[in-house]
């Protein structure tokens, strides 16, 4: 598996590559201080590659994205090439609203691009900025930034494609850890899946969320019924989160009653509805279970947003009690 590896991180370094490449061609074109490709996770804006010359921001950087001039160029308030930012009544309020909340981050021309990711659905945005006035114009400067959107959204296919692949290999080399009675990975699996997403989480700023799933009433359903009653519950819970997931999903039985739910390059507001409709599919097939969910953010890691899924698992569990 180690020369598929190798392969997978030689096109990890391609796709960096090649956003550093195109990033720096730009700022040949117009030479903003600071160009750089984000992406758009909730209210943040996500620096995923950057090629920065005065303001000091890399990859990982993080702005909010409600004020940003970003949210209103792709809301069509204002230009997306602005060689005084300050004389357009939008972007002017955007600075008015950084400068209320302490940012001492001059921007005075602006640049930027929608991003769309494999779906259409918007990815980030390509977008420069400058704490001066400099000549650019969209006359001049539209046809080859949209040539070098073009080449962004077909470098970010080829992550995802790279991805899918090297998820697949995973998939493969996972069999070994899988949960017999249920079919699902087994905590052996679910600690190596989770590691392999961080890492992809950690090279592209990508999205993900963690499911907790504990089943109600397994000790009571042992004594009364047998074992093999409380078998029958473990494996009918195992298959219907296996049967509702995607195939990009993974799901692990890490302990007795308990599942795990990774749901890879899901957007933070989509995880409350995949976890209502883990519950939903679990209740119509009579498991009566308590669930948590959480998104990673950039301040933290997979197996942080594991611990937090625990507890709001938890926080469930005993709200269940009370209700009864």
């Amino acid at each position: 598996m180690k020369r598929s590896r190798d392969r997978c991180d030689s096109t990890y370094d391609s796709f960096n590559q090649g956003v550093d490449s195109t990033l720096r061609l730009l700022h040949l074109l117009a030479p903003l201080d600071t160009w750089m490709l984000t992406r758009v996770e909730g209210n943040e804006q996500i620096v995923v590659r950057a090629d920065d010359h005065g303001y000091g921001i890399e990859a990982g950087s993080v702005f909010d994205w409600s004020n940003s001039f970003c949210i209103r160029m792709l809301e069509g308030r204002a230009p997306r090439i602005a060689a005084d930012a300050a004389r357009e009544p939008s972007y002017a309020e955007a600075l008015e609203a950084l400068a209320a909340a302490g940012s001492e981050t001059p921007i005075r021309s602006y640049i930027g691009y929608p991003i769309r990711d494999v779906d259409h659905q918007l990815y980030g945005v390509l977008c420069a900025i400058h704490p001066e006035t400099i000549a650019i114009s969209s006359e001049e400067h539209n046809a080859p930034i949209q040539a070098a959107v073009g080449t962004l959204e077909a470098l970010i296919h080829m992550r995802h494609q790279v991805d899918s692949l090297e998820r697949e290999q995973e998939a493969l080399r996972l069999e070994a850890h899988t949960d017999t009675l249920t079919g699902v990975y087994n905590r052996r699996g679910w600690s190596l899946a989770l590691a392999s997403e961080e890492e992809r989480c950690a090279r592209h700023g990508l999205p993900a969320g963690v499911v907790m799933v504990d089943l109600n009433g397994l000790k009571r359903l042992n004594d009364s019924e047998g074992h093999e009653a409380g078998d029958r519950l473990i494996a009918t819970a195992g298959r219907v989160l296996r049967e509702t997931v995607r195939d990009i999903d993974t799901v692990a039985r890490i302990g007795g009653d308990e599942f795990a739910v990774l749901f890879p390059e899901t957007p933070i507001d989509y995880i409350p509805d995949l976890a209502r409709r883990l519950r939903d599919a679990l209740d119509q097939a009579g498991v009566s279970a308590a669930l948590g969910a959480c998104s990673r953010d950039m301040r933290g890691d997979l197996q942080t947003t594991q611990a937090y899924a625990d507890k709001a698992m938890y926080d469930d569990k005993r709200s269940q009690r009370n209700d009864h």
